[in-house]
């Protein structure tokens, strides 16, 4: 029985670590469809969330994985049918995106060496928002093969680590983008908002309609009794 609760505990557990790595990488994807749209205000506001979201994945990741290092020797066999009992290959590793910044970015596209035609400039902001967009895309990818490190091997990554990492990685290209396209181009950014609404804000207010029509049922019950 006890080796039964163990097994049901670190199942739950190994479970978390997923939902922690999805997580980090739903926002980081929220970040990408606010730079797509050009809305540095969103953007800014999705850097902010992310920021919370980083600090509450390292606390709970270490709590987490500490946990399972305690139950790991109770137990004899993996979970889901032992495919995370098996040590993750190095080879399936993923390299470690480098850092964007806006230097970075001024350098890969630059707008102020030469004068430039009015396309020219147009051209090398879209290139610089796009390179953001695909560079934050690989750190979703990132993210999520190394928290299924993890989830298959305690010991193959430190996920306080990573998540800290991440985040660093992904503010300075958040931030690069804000100073180096809508921060230096306003006029250009305002013209190219609204071309790609972020999905995740139809979402949210998919879900906020939801929890006011529940409330208001049940607001309207009480009221009745």
């Amino acid at each position: 029985m006890q080796k039964l609760a163990a097994e049901l505990r670190h199942r739950e557990l190994t479970q978390e670590i997923y939902n922690i790595g999805d997580e980090v990488a739903e926002y980081i994807e929220h970040l990408v469809e606010a730079v797509r749209d050009y809305d540095g205000e969103l953007a800014t506001d999705c850097l902010a969330e992310f920021d919370e979201i980083v600090v509450d994945a390292r606390n709970d990741s270490r709590r987490i994985v500490g946990e399972l290092i305690g139950l790991r020797q109770a137990l004899t066999s993996g979970v889901r049918a032992g495919l995370l009992s098996a040590a993750a290959s190095e080879d399936n590793r993923l390299p470690e995106p480098e850092l964007l910044d806006a230097r970075g970015l001024a350098e890969l596209h630059p707008t102020s060496e030469v004068p430039l035609a009015l396309h020219d400039m147009a051209q090398a902001l879209e290139d610089r928002t796009e390179l953001v967009v695909e560079h934050l895309t690989e750190l979703v990818d990132y993210v999520l093969q190394q928290t299924e490190l993890v989830a298959r091997d305690l010991d193959a990554v430190s996920l306080p680590h990573l998540f800290a990492r991440t985040g660093h990685l992904v503010t300075a290209a958040g931030q690069g983008w804000l100073e180096s396209v809508p921060g230096a181009h306003p006029a250009f950014a305002r013209t190219m908002h609204g071309t790609h609404p972020p999905e995740f804000l139809a979402e949210r207010a998919r879900i906020d309609r939801i929890v006011a029509k529940v409330a208001a049922k049940k607001a309207t019950r009480g009221f009745a009794s």
